[in-house]
Order: C-alpha cells, then structure tokens, then sequence
C-alpha cells in the first residue's frame, strides 16, 4: 500500500509539472505573437483578457506620460485621465483607473520615458532580472526561484506587464532577510508602498519582531519615497491621491461583480461571488484580515518556527488580508509552494504541485462555475504550512540557501517523530 501511495503522488508530481509545462508553452506562443505583431511581421491577434496589446502595462506608461503632461493630479481625476490618455494613444481600446499612491508615480514616469513597445520588453527583462538578484541575495534556492519566475501566476503577470514579480520578489527577499539583516529586510519591505496590497502586513511583522534597525530602515525608505513624489509632482498628487481617488478606489470594489473578479484573489470577492451582499462581503473580509493579523503577530513572535514556514505562510496571510489582488499579484505564493514542497511527505508534495499550478486554472474554473476558489487554495497552502510549525528551527535550511541536506521533492514520508 505504501509503494502504491508513493507511485500516485509521484504521476500526480509529474502529471503537474506537465501541465506547467503546457502553460509556460501557451504563455510563450502569445508573447512570441505579440512581439511579431510589434514588429510589423505578423497580423493583430486579439490577445485573451486584454483589450489592448500590452494589457495592464499600457496603464502604467500612460500614468507616466501624463503625469509628465498634465500634472500628476489628473492621474487621480477618472475623467481628466480618460481625456489625457486619449490624446496620447487615441487607438486604446480601454482606459484602467490608476489607484496606486505617489510613490508609484517617479517609477510610471521613468518607464514612460521610451516607446510603448520598447519600455513594454524593457521593463519585463528588468523585473525578472531583479527579482533574481533581489531572491538571490536573500539566499532563496535556484529551485525556489525557478518554481516562482516559471509559475503560472509569473507568466500570467509577464503576459499583462504587471508588477507581480518585482514586488512578489521584494516581499519574499524582505521576509526572508528579516532576521539575517534587518535593515535590508526592511528597506525592502517599505519598497511595496508602490503596491500597499503586497505590504498590508509589513507594519505587524515589523512590530512583532521588535527589531528597532528594521523599523529605521523601512521607515527611511519610505520617507525618501514619499519626498521624492513631493518634490517631482507637488503635494496635488498627495491630495488628488487621498481625495478623489478614494471614491474611485470604492467604486472599483464595488462594480458589478464580472469576470475581472473571478481573476482576483481576495475573501471579498469570493464572498460575492457566492452572491452575498457588499455588507456582508466586507465583514466576512474585515474578519479574514483580522485573523490574517493575529497569525501573523504569532508567526513572528515565536522563534520555534523555521524560516521556510515563517515566510511562506506569511505570504499566503498577505494575499488574504487584502480586498483587492489578482492572480498576477500570486508570485510570491508560487515561491510560498515551493518552500513547503521540499520539506513535506509525498501526500502533501503532490497537492502542493497542484496548489502551485492553482493560478493557471482558476479563470477558467470561476468562468465555467461563477464561482472563485484562489482563496481557498491560498488558505489551503497557508494550513500546510501551519501545522508544520515549530518543527524545525535551522535558519539556514535548504530551501532558502541552496544547500540541501535531503533530496529535493522526496517521496518518502517525513518520520512522524519530527512533526508529532
């Protein structure tokens, strides 16, 4: 019976790392259309969930070029940014709402600086680079890394232009640095004030481990931040930012629920997607991230918990204490995966792999059930690592050095002692 168990998880492992392969296949067959298609040597395609060649990216170049143009406080301003965008690129098909504070804003100029095209492959090269280095240094395994950039959710979010990989890879380096180097971790982890959902529980992470270096370094990083955007577009952009643009924020929450919704990833979504009322949505959120808190605090108020479960599980609480994330925004949980699937039983290894290609399928579960399941696989990874911990309390543990002290995706099951 054990030799039969074994075998299942082992074609389940493989049947997964299959399937990952068919969506990296895909993923590469579109990039290579639309990068024939910029070119001028293939004809327009229309390309799945974007109404325009470069998805989501588009947003960002057009908030950098206006914000060069017509002042940083249009951004905020729905209609004054439909007006300044069309005179930019009259052929858009689609105008997305730009709800990310000023400290984004130095960053939309600088990539706005070259053509579309050119900026579009520019800043995709740059983040993966980055995001190599910056979870190399935090001496995240090449396994990790790989299991990360080549998930489903890192090429869902090179396909849009997003900042899923940049930021997945700061929260990952902050996390796993925090104990190593504070200053670091916490520089790192003020750089996600581009992105507030990727940091919603940096400050409790910061508190709980009480280290007085880190909460200097993030609170310096994110000072220089917020007095760059001062100083490069005014205190209009702040006010606009904190004014108008927190109706249009509420608005986005709100909308109808579509099909925009079943890619995202928060409680508050799925709620509604079972057809429950705005009232209730938000309370069932409010809860989730409450509890997403309290976890957080007791992950990093122990010492008797592995860095391995510490970061992944904080990863997972991330994604759930936030409203608003998508299925791009799920970087950092493809490297969560990963960091648990090298130390669990054969079982939990095989659903791991598929938890990890969960990304790849959701879209098209909530589009066939209307239905949105990420959280609940988000949760299902986070338990996973949950009750692992206090098992092990090595910090230097080979998934987030490199160096293994046990072969990697091993189908024999952990000896009970260690966990019980």
């Amino acid at each position: 019976m054990h030799a039969i168990r074994r075998h299942f998880c082992l074609v389940l492992i493989i049947l997964a790392g299959v399937d990952g392969a068919s969506i990296l296949w895909r993923e590469f067959l579109a990039q290579t259309a639309r990068f024939r298609q910029v070119l001028g040597l293939g004809p327009a395609v229309a390309f799945p969930g974007c109404p325009n060649p470069f998805c989501d990216y588009t947003l960002y170049w057009l908030v950098g070029r206006l914000s060069a143009q017509s002042g940083a406080a249009a951004v905020y301003h729905p209609a004054r940014a439909i007006a300044g965008a069309v005179q930019i690129l009259p052929n858009q098909a689609h105008y997305l709402p730009f709800m990310y504070p000023p400290p984004m804003l130095p960053l939309a100029f600088l990539i706005s600086v070259p053509p579309l095209a050119i900026s579009y492959y520019a800043f995709e090269i740059v983040s993966v680079t980055a995001a190599i280095l910056l979870l190399r240094h935090a001496r995240i395994s090449w396994f990790c890394i790989a299991a990360g950039l080549l998930g489903p959710a890192s090429l869902w979010c090179l396909y849009l232009g997003q900042f899923g990989i940049l930021c997945g890879a700061l929260l990952v380096a902050g996390l796993a640095q925090l104990e190593s180097n504070p200053p670091a971790a916490g520089g790192l982890l003020a750089l996600l004030c581009i992105k507030p959902q990727y940091g919603l529980l940096a400050p409790v992470v910061l508190l709980a481990r009480g280290d007085r270096r880190a909460w200097i370094a993030a609170v310096a990083v994110f000072i220089v931040l917020a007095v760059l955007s001062l100083l490069c577009f005014g205190w209009s952009s702040w006010s606009a930012y904190l004014g108008p643009n927190r109706a249009q924020i509420q608005g986005w929450l709100q909308r109808p629920f579509g099909a925009d919704e079943l890619l995202g990833t928060s409680v508050f979504w799925m709620a509604r997607s079972f057809g429950a009322t705005l009232t209730i949505s938000y309370a069932i959120q409010l809860f989730c991230s409450a509890g997403a808190v309290l976890c957080a605090w007791i992950l990093w108020r122990r010492d008797d918990i592995s860095r391995e479960h510490r970061v992944a599980i904080t990863i997972c609480l991330c994604l759930l204490a936030s409203p608003y994330s998508y299925t791009e925004d799920m970087v950092a949980y493809s490297i969560a995966c990963a960091l648990l699937i090298r130390r669990e039983p054969a079982a939990t290894d095989a659903l791991l792999a598929l938890l990890w290609l969960a990304p790849g399928y959701v879209g098209h579960f909530g589009t066939d059930f209307g239905i949105l399941p990420t959280p609940v696989c988000i949760a299902a990874v986070a338990f996973i690592g949950w009750r692992r911990i206090g098992s092990e309390t090595n910090p230097a543990s080979p998934a987030l050095t490199g160096r293994r002290s046990a072969p990697v995706l091993s189908l024999s099951p952990t000896p009970s002692h260690r966990f019980r």
